[in-house]
Formats: structure tokens, sequence, C-alpha cells
């Protein structure tokens, strides 16, 4: 037992003690021993006023008077008053200079309630989104940011394909372009991060215009050259005999460069694209077959195996140039790939997780850490074999820019050694009937 304790129970002892004595004494033990101890209770009492005056005035007050185990108990109140005021000070510096750094960021920072409203903003939200500290605190986010494709986003229902963020204009300046993230943290709270991206967008842009100029106007005097090329080479004469070995070589690389040129101008057309072409029902089996028979054309002597497994069914909605392009660009990748007499298989079907074509082939594979890099541009696992093959670096990249435009993803597996296989998955919703086949003129009937 504490020092205070041990005081307060010797001193009641004594108390009561005396009491009794002189109520025996007095004939009167009893209402002795009870007025001391409403005695003792009203100076408890007392003493426990004076320390909740004292806790209710100034803190840096003298502590209140007598009693060992009332000015224990307010000392020790006065030392948790003291760390509970340097934990304060010290929260609030925290607090300061955690304000003066998101003050100082270029990046409107918002900070959310579960609700959607906002609890604190920082300078540059007045700039980029219009949101004013003293104004607009309290208020919910979509009744001052009203872009539908914003309100979606905050709502979860993903208007963009990169689910984590979304673009739109600034409500301030409408030639300013937003890029708006949300981090969820703490309890129930979010962070919405709004960034301008105009100078990238324009960036990007300006280089896509750049490589799209500079590949059309590259086209014509190539098909100029690789024409003269292809009239020489047919040309009986012999005085072309020592250069034809030359010509073909010149023929080849023209024809890779223009190869390279009209996939860089359907990049820059799929990129570009800010409306979606009208889809219709594609013939998907058919498709593949016809992709299947230029396959087998550009094998030549190297003898592919090439299957076709197509559900005769399953059409979809969709841009047949586009689709026609993605699904040539996986098959002959394969073929390019695929060492002599491989076998390459080209599957078509539905199941309940959506639609799928893969292409599955038995080359050399892919090593793990070259498959995220694998759809951006001239991206080349193998540069010299890239080249040798005839390979563009181009193709997986228009690939992912056709299954972004049909809602769409690419999944690429593959093991060095044992092959690569290339998934398109689509959404069921695409899914159509087959069209009937039109009439055929001529056809006896009986």
């Amino acid at each position: 037992m504490s020092k205070p304790w041990s005081s307060l129970c010797q001193r009641l002892a004594l108390i009561f003690i005396g009491a009794a004595l002189l109520g025996w004494m007095a004939d009167r033990l009893t209402l002795a021993l009870l007025l001391a101890a409403l005695g003792e209770l009203a100076w408890q009492l007392w003493q426990l006023y004076r320390l909740d005056r004292w806790l209710n005035r100034d803190p840096d007050a003298s502590l209140p008077g007598s009693g060992l185990v009332w000015r224990e108990v307010a000392a020790h109140t006065a030392r948790l008053r003291r760390q509970s005021r340097k934990r304060k000070r010290k929260l609030s510096r925290l607090l300061q200079q955690f304000q003066q750094a998101t003050a100082a960021l270029p990046d409107a920072a918002v900070v959310l309630d579960e609700e959607g409203r906002v609890v604190w903003c920082n300078g540059a939200s007045q700039l980029l989104l219009g949101l004013a500290p003293g104004r607009d605190i309290g208020l919910p986010i979509t009744h001052l940011l009203r872009h539908p494709g914003f309100v979606a986003f905050l709502n979860g229902q993903n208007p963009q394909r990169d689910g984590d963020s979304v673009e739109f204009p600034s409500p301030v300046d409408d030639h300013l372009l937003l890029g708006a993230r949300i981090v969820p943290y703490g309890k129930k709270q979010r962070l919405l991060v709004v960034t301008d991206i105009s100078r990238v967008r324009r960036l990007e842009q300006m280089q896509r215009d750049f490589v799209a100029n500079v590949s059309h106007e590259l086209r014509t005097p190539l098909t100029v050259i690789t024409g003269y090329l292809e009239t020489l080479l047919d040309s009986d004469s012999v005085v072309l005999d020592n250069w034809r070995q030359p010509l073909r070589c010149m023929q080849q690389q023209s024809s890779r460069m223009l190869h390279i040129i009209e996939d860089l101008l359907m990049l820059a057309r799929l990129e570009s694209q800010k409306e979606r072409l009208s889809h219709r029902p594609v013939a998907i089996p058919a498709l593949l077959a016809d992709i299947a028979d230029d396959a087998l054309a550009l094998s030549g002597d190297s003898s592919h195996r090439i299957e076709v497994h197509a559900d005769p069914g399953l059409w979809i909605r969709g841009c047949e140039k586009e689709l026609h392009s993605a699904f040539s660009n996986l098959v002959f990748n394969a073929v390019r790939y695929t060492p002599v007499e491989g076998q390459i298989e080209i599957r078509w079907w539905a199941d309940s997780g959506g639609i799928h074509l893969a292409v599955t082939d038995n080359g050399e594979g892919i090593a793990p850490q070259h498959l995220p890099r694998l759809t951006e541009r001239f991206y080349r696992v193998n540069r010299d074999r890239s080249r040798g093959s005839g390979g563009t670096g181009l193709g997986l990249s228009i690939v992912k820019h056709v299954l972004n435009h049909h809602g769409s993803q690419l999944r690429i597996t593959s093991e060095l050694g044992a092959g690569s296989v290339f998934t398109c998955d689509f959404p069921l919703e695409l899914r159509v009937e087959p069209e009937p086949a039109p009439a055929r003129f001529g056809t006896a009937y009986r």
C-alpha cells in the first residue's frame, strides 16, 4: 500500500478510536461514531470540491491544500495534464507541417468522409477544382464537381478503362484536363488527389500526330521504290543479272519498312479514335479460317501445323477490320516465332466467364520478366530474331488497343522451351446470334 493511503487509514483509525472512547465515556458510543463518520465524510467532500474547482480553473494554479491522498491525486492529474499538453503541441506541429506540405503541392488534395462530404482541402483544390476551404467544408463533393464521369467514378461505376483513375475537364477552366485518383485511408475516409494532366496529354497528342504525319509522308516514296524494285526484278534483261540479289535485299527491306509504316498508321488511327466505330455482327469462325489460310501461306517451307477449333455459332458484335488486324497479328506472331514443323492451335469458345480466343504455340517461349512489357511499342524480347522474322514490334500494341475498344483484355502466359498462349477475353455482352447466310443465285432446287 502506498504512503498516502496508509496515512489515510491511520488517520481514520485514530478518529474512530477517539470517537469510540469519547462515546463510551459519555455513554453515547453509537452517536459518537456516527458524528465521527459524518465529519470525516464532510471533510472528504470538501477536499473533493476543492479538487474539482482546481481542475475547472487555470491548470497552472497551485494544487489544492491538505490531504495526502487528494494531493497525490491532484499531482497525478497535473502530470497527465502536462503530458497531454505536450502531445497536443506535438500533434499541432505535425498537423501544421502536413498542411504546409499539402498547401505547397501542385496537385489538389481533398479529404472525403464516408458519405463523400468534404472534410478538408488544400490551396491547389481552389485553383483546379474551384473549392473554397471556408465555404465548401461539409458539402458533398458531387454537388461541387458534377461531371458525369467523375460522379460515376466516385460511385465505383468505372466509366473509363483505367479503373483506379478518371479524367475530366476542370470546372474552373475547360482547357485544363484533370486526372483524379481516390486513396482510402483511416476510418472510412478517402483522399481525392487531382492532377493537371493537360500538358502530358498535349505532348502525347503531338507525338501521335508526328508519328502519323511522318508515316503518311514516308509511305508514298516507299511505295514508289517498292514498285520500281518489283519491276526491275520481273524484268528478263541480262543487264540486271548481277544486280538481282542486291535488288531482292532492297525489296525485302523496303517491304519491311512499309509494313512498319502501315502498323504505325493503324496505331495512330486506333489511338486518335475518339468515337467508337459502329460495331456489327462479326462471323469470327470464318474470320479465323481466313487468317489460318494466310498463316499457312506465311509459313511456307516451315511446314507449321495450324489447327482451328472454333464454335461455328459463336459470333460477336464488333469492328471486323480491327478484329481481323488483332487476331492476324497474334497468329502471324506464332508463325514467325515457332520453329520449323511446329504446332499452332487457334481456339474460339465461350464459357461462363466470357468469350475467349486462344492462340497456342510450342515455340521457344518468353521469359517472365518480358511479359509485362510485350504490348509496348517496338519492345522485342530478341531484336535479332524479330528483325530476321520480319516482325515490327507493333503487333501486340495494336492487339491491346483493339481489345480496349471492345472492352476486352489480353492475357499472356509463356514458359521457356514449352511455348506461349495469348488469350483474348471478351465480355459475354458482345455475343450475338449468327446471321443467316445470303442466298446463292444460280443454285438449283428440286
